[in-house]
């Protein structure tokens, strides 16, 4: 990452004139501008904000990207985001992609000619090489919940796999055999990883899942097209017992159907939830679920940035671990 000092060396001239330059502020001569300039944009430098700013006084900002912000789960994620940032000095600047790739990279484009400290992303797909341009601009930048092997230094892992595992192998244990799925799309690692886990469970147990006991691509913010679609599996004669919800916001649209068809939650059907957002308690019955450690990943992404700012290293991330959170929304098949 290249310095002031490094502007200074190449453009032949001292820090202080270099700085001046950057800063625009102090008389200078329009070639020496210019040299210094040229400088910058050989080396990419990028003049540290944040050592601006505390000397100002201002604060300053860190780009939260989201890929929604009408699912209760990133809404939490928010609110402790933003009380983390605040807490080190920052703001929060807060995207919603909307689940767009092309708005997702017009955002990215932005955010490079803005004054933002660091990015804080849950990519929409796997795609990720406009992330990573972010740090030809000395951006920082780390992902939640995403796994990209080739970029591991900057993401904040889940162990969405096991969890997933856990909680198929919980209805299993508790009597359940004919159990089904609802998944969003597998444009990231995320639900595709969930997917494996429940495959997992199954498998260990010599159980296999109909085909029509499979939802995938379904949107759970478009709550009539997925309210039908889960309608739908709940009418076919190959209906299951059970159902591993992908995330919280599927499973409050299966209560839905249920509540339309007439089923019982969990007298007719089980269903085994993933977030633990807040509605997760509220609802009638309270519903079991995993719990994601959305306070950890919002501190240790502030961190990750701040850390940077501060020392230009990057902080080692680690995987995080999510656990269940039994309420009763399962039906333990096993009491006579």
């Amino acid at each position: 990452m290249a310095t002031i000092k490094d502007v200074a060396k190449m453009s032949g001239y001292s820090v202080c004139t270099v700085s001046r330059a950057l800063s625009g502020k102090g008389y200078l001569k329009e070639e020496t501008r210019q040299k210094i300039m040229a400088a910058v944009e050989e080396l990419h430098y990028r003049p540290s904000t944040l050592a601006v700013n505390l000397k100002t006084g201002r604060r300053q900002t860190l780009a939260l990207i989201l890929p929604s912000l009408t699912n209760i789960y990133y809404t939490k994620l928010e609110k402790y985001m933003e009380s983390f940032a605040s807490a080190k000095g920052y703001t929060i600047y807060l995207s919603n992609t909307e689940y767009s790739l092309e708005k997702e990279k017009q955002l990215i484009d932005n955010v490079i000619g803005m004054d933002i400290a660091g990015v804080i992303i849950t990519p929409t797909s796997d795609e990720h090489a406009h992330i990573m341009k972010l740090s030809e601009y000395q951006i920082p930048y780390v992902y939640l919940n995403r796994t990209f092997k080739d970029d591991l230094a900057h993401c904040i892992r889940l162990n969405n796999q096991t969890s997933a595992y856990e909680a198929v192998s919980y209805m299993i244990k508790l009597g359940h055999r004919n159990i089904g799925g609802i998944f969003q799309g597998f444009e990231n690692s995320t639900y595709r990883e969930r997917y494996d886990g429940m495959m997992m469970a199954l498998e260990e147990h010599h159980l296999t899942c109909h085909p029509q006991a499979l939802l995938f691509d379904i949107n759970p913010e478009n709550i009539g097209a997925a309210t039908n679609a889960i309608l739908q599996m709940l009418q076919n004669p190959h209906r299951p017992e059970a159902i591993f919800a992908c995330n919280d916001m599927t499973a409050f649209n299966i209560y839905r159907a249920a509540y339309i068809l007439g089923l019982r939650i969990p007298d007719h059907l089980s269903v085994f939830g993933y977030d633990d957002c807040i509605m997760a308690n509220i609802v009638t019955p309270p519903l079991s679920t995993v719990s994601v450690p959305v306070k950890q990943l919002s501190s240790t992404a502030v961190n990750f940035i701040h850390h940077y700012i501060e020392t230009g290293t990057f902080l080692e991330l680690p995987e995080f671990k999510s656990s269940l959170v039994i309420r009763n929304s399962v039906k333990n098949l096993t009491i006579s």
